[in-house]
């Protein structure tokens, strides 16, 4: 036998043991897969809020190689799933409120970050073999009230789910009356659904004639149609008109720090004890007591998401050409600009400007709706 023919036979010896070893790989690979148990459905599916039809957004189920509808049909089988609604959020966990009971529930990553809950949400959660639950996907929300995560511009932070009501709590004194934030609440609460209700805290720091001027100052949201009430949690003044407007109510609590949020819920039901802390004399700001967005039950079905405070509110989902609309009073028919697309900003002969100048429109309003603009125009702008 000659070289060349035993270097053949060797090469054929060589292809043959390959291709047995590759047989032999994939028919290991078969066996495991027969004796393993059926795959946990991946994470991370939650349901669209924008669609009235319960739609699925499975994005990061096909980037795993899994069909969503497959998945579904799984988790259709599945008895180990539940609804629940979520009471407070922590940085990898929820606690939830199941039969009564308050058990702690994992938050999955979708795409390296934790999946969006928040205090108010209904999840669908499951109990995972030889480990504890996790929320499997959100319940279509019925409201919402959000921001930009502070972290994460680009992204959306909810701060509350299913409200029925957004309390906007501002005090007239320490911290003084800020119409600005209580423009830019408006206008948040407006694009996530809820109604909105402004509650005027610490009252009985003001005489009379004191309080009658700080009420001026809300005057453009009385003719607006909103809701103020001026209570007092030392004196109990005004605190049946708030239990009376909540009664009943998925209510979300916010506002600037030290406004009073914590001890007007310990107001109105003083069982819950809930922190209070001190304000800050120098600068006539509150501390964050209330570090994460809570739900609390309180009797009468009443049930009010105590949110951390804020020093400023960023707004979500608007652009500056529909900001307007977020302003009523400038869409009225008795206000006819030059232009239909007019910004209310340098426009020639907008009836806008004019409205304001005469006094018939808040000034302190439009200065906070061209800020908003500005900001909306030039979203990278330090």
């Amino acid at each position: 036998m000659d070289r060349t023919t035993k270097r053949h036979l060797q090469d054929l010896r060589h292809q043959r043991s390959y291709l047995e070893n590759k047989q032999r790989k994939q028919e290991l690979k078969l066996r495991k897969k027969q004796r393993k148990k059926p795959q946990e459905r991946p994470v991370g599916k939650i349901w669209e809020l924008a669609d009235e039809e319960t739609t699925v957004t499975a994005r990061s189920s096909r980037r795993a190689g899994v069909d969503p509808e497959s998945s579904i049909e799984e988790n259709a089988a599945d008895d180990t799933r539940f609804q629940a609604m979520v009471m407070s959020v922590s940085r990898a966990a929820c606690t939830l409120l199941q039969n009564g009971m308050l058990v702690q529930c994992a938050v999955p990553l979708v795409e390296g970050l934790p999946l969006q809950v928040a205090a108010g949400d209904q999840v669908i959660a499951r109990q995972r073999p030889g480990s504890g639950l996790v929320v499997d996907e959100v319940v279509p929300r019925r409201t919402v009230l959000s921001r930009p995560d502070p972290h994460l511009r680009n992204r959306e932070k909810i701060v509350a789910a299913n409200i029925d009501t957004v309390v906007h709590v501002v005090s007239v004194r320490n911290p003084p009356l800020r119409i600005r934030l209580i423009d830019r609440y408006l206008v948040a609460i407006t694009i996530g659904g809820a109604e909105p209700m402004l509650c005027l805290t610490k009252i009985d720091l003001l005489s009379s004639e004191e309080a009658d001027e700080e009420m001026k100052k809300l005057e453009p949201y009385h003719q607006l149609g909103l809701r103020v009430l001026p209570v007092s949690t030392r004196t109990g003044q005004g605190m049946e008109e708030v239990t009376a407007a909540l009664a009943g109510k998925l209510v979300a609590f916010v506002g600037h720090s030290g406004v009073g949020k914590s001890s007007l819920l310990n107001a109105l039901h003083p069982e819950l004890d809930v922190r209070v802390g001190e304000v800050q004399p120098k600068r006539g700001t509150g501390r964050h007591t209330t570090t994460a967005s809570s739900l609390y039950e309180l009797p009468g079905g009443t049930r009010i998401i105590d949110t951390p405070g804020i020093r400023e509110f960023g707004l979500w989902d608007l652009d500056s050409d529909s900001l307007r609309f977020y302003f009523p009073e400038f869409t009225s028919e008795e206000l006819i600009c030059r232009f239909n697309d007019c910004t209310h900003d340098h426009e020639p002969q907008c009836a806008v400007k004019e409205a304001v100048e005469d006094g018939r429109l808040s000034r302190p309003r439009h200065e906070t709706y061209l800020r908003i603009l500005e900001d909306l125009k030039n979203p990278t702008k330090p």
